[in-house]
């Protein structure tokens, strides 16, 4: 099936109006499709974590003409306010920072598309997104819990599920053989990992 639709990407945190526009979608696809209790769907980590949307948008005619010809566009997706007029919210991915989880590595997860807009490359432009997100701010040591002695070394993790599993690879992650698999919500999930390479900026003293 083919949309006649321009996607484009938005982040934000638990108080923005994207999280709740990726809780559409997340219930849309775990809880109705897949059956995970309500309840469980929204948990402790959601409220420090970063959220994003991908979003089908309908432009009218002359925008569409002006998107495709946007030199600020990136791998074909424009964030150009004309864009967001009828935009509906089609896929989410969540990233929870060590800050918050005070592990060593950052947790991918809740990576969720609507059933109509899957095939379209989606899932893997919200991966991009958070992973490209996740390296910028590694970098800058915005993962970083010094008083903790937590500093990231660019490791990242999720939880996927094991009919997907195969996906994740091609996208560049690893399977964790020693989590083995388990169960979540009544679904077989694997541990898979991702090396982000991180470019820390050293502290410029002005004397």
């Amino acid at each position: 099936m083919t949309f006649g639709t321009t996607p484009f990407v938005q982040r934000g945190t638990y108080n923005d109006p994207v999280f709740a526009e990726a809780m559409v979608v997340r219930t849309d696809v775990f809880v109705r499709e897949q059956g995970v209790p309500l309840e469980n769907e929204k948990d402790e980590y959601d409220d420090g974590s970063i959220h994003w949307v991908v979003y089908a948008s309908i432009p009218s005619p002359s925008s569409n003409h002006a998107a495709n010809h946007d030199k600020h566009a990136v791998n074909g997706v424009s964030s150009e306010t004309e864009l967001s007029q009828n935009r509906t919210p089609v896929g989410t991915i969540r990233l929870i920072p060590p800050t918050i989880s005070k592990k060593s590595y950052v947790l991918l997860g809740r990576l969720a598309v609507l059933e109509p807009f899957r095939k379209l490359g989606l899932a893997r432009l919200l991966v991009e997104e958070a992973l490209r997100y996740a390296e910028s701010e590694g970098s800058a040591g915005g993962f970083d819990l010094p008083g903790e002695g937590l500093k990231w070394d660019g490791k990242c993790y999720i939880h996927a599920q094991t009919n997907v599993q195969g996906w994740w690879a091609k996208n560049g992650f690893y399977r964790d053989d020693d989590a083995g698999e388990w169960d979540e919500e009544g679904i077989m999930h694997v541990g898979m990992w991702k090396d982000v390479v991180l470019e820390r900026r050293r502290s410029i003293v002005t004397l």
